[in-house]
């Protein structure tokens, strides 16, 4: 055999079996019940106040009244809540991972304001790095005409935090503690799970939903009726991993031919 060519094969298998074993439903399994990470990556609480502080920065508020349609001269008051939400999404690097803990991270922490004639709006604050760089900073980065979050949040119990998931029909929300996702409804978001899920069920939903389909759109944080597409995390890892394995082998092959002929 070439050593090039056993080399490139033996790596190539090596590959294509770790990604089997990371995203079947043993290694799933045995990830999510690792308990030497938590299931959910918390926001300190200080870190909670000063996203709530940013939102009454002059900068946020005026989104706010954009959002609501008030026109800049007009003296209008608006209430800012001193409370904030913080929403949680799929760690993006959970798949990377191979299923490890923590699943949750947090995403953004919603602040509710209202306007004298009764209407809410929705600040959602996150962490961005400034245009000149320098470290990340609170910022409002997004507005919606509605209470989802608070309205929702009112609704955990103990050791829950709000999980937003971007499921098949748009964005889902859920409770979520370190053993299930109890399924929420609010705004246009319906989850799909008539009960709770457990995280090992919802990691194995996460990777039976992956298609081939190409990279999933950026989502809209502030549009309640978008969501984007699933990540290809097993089936596109999985499919190209192993035909380069078949590459490999097809190629030891000819060689073995080759000399056997020479």
């Amino acid at each position: 055999m070439h050593p090039v060519f056993g080399r490139t094969g033996r790596r190539s298998a090596v590959t294509v079996l770790a990604a089997v074993v990371l995203w079947g439903p043993t290694g799933q399994d045995t990830a999510v019940a690792d308990s030497r990470h938590p299931v959910i990556e918390t926001l300190p609480e200080q870190e909670v106040r000063a996203a709530v502080a940013a939102a009454r920065t002059p900068v946020a508020v005026n989104l706010a009244r954009s959002n609501l349609g008030i026109p800049a001269g007009e003296a209008a008051t608006l209430r800012v809540g001193e409370r904030g939400t913080v929403v949680h999404h799929l760690d993006p690097a959970f798949a990377g991972r191979g299923g490890r803990l923590p699943l949750a991270v947090p995403g953004y922490v919603a602040v509710t304001a209202h306007a004298d004639d009764g209407r809410a709006v929705t600040l959602q604050i996150a962490r961005v790095t400034p245009a000149g760089g320098g470290a990340p900073r609170w910022a409002a980065v997004a507005a919606a005409q509605d209470a989802t979050e608070a309205d929702l949040a009112r609704r955990l119990e103990a050791d829950e935090v709000l999980y937003e998931n971007q499921g098949p029909r748009g964005r889902e929300w859920y409770a979520l503690d370190d053993r299930a996702l109890r399924p929420l409804s609010g705004g246009r978001g319906q989850s799909d799970s008539p009960g709770p899920l457990t995280i090992a069920n919802y990691t194995k939903a996460l990777r039976e939903r992956a298609v081939p389909a190409g990279p999933p759109p950026a989502p809209a944080v502030a549009d309640r009726s978008h969501g984007s597409g699933d990540r290809t995390w097993f089936l596109v890892g999985v499919g190209i991993l192993a035909a380069a394995c078949g590459s490999a082998a097809l190629r030891y092959r000819r060689g073995r031919t080759d000399r056997h002929h020479g």
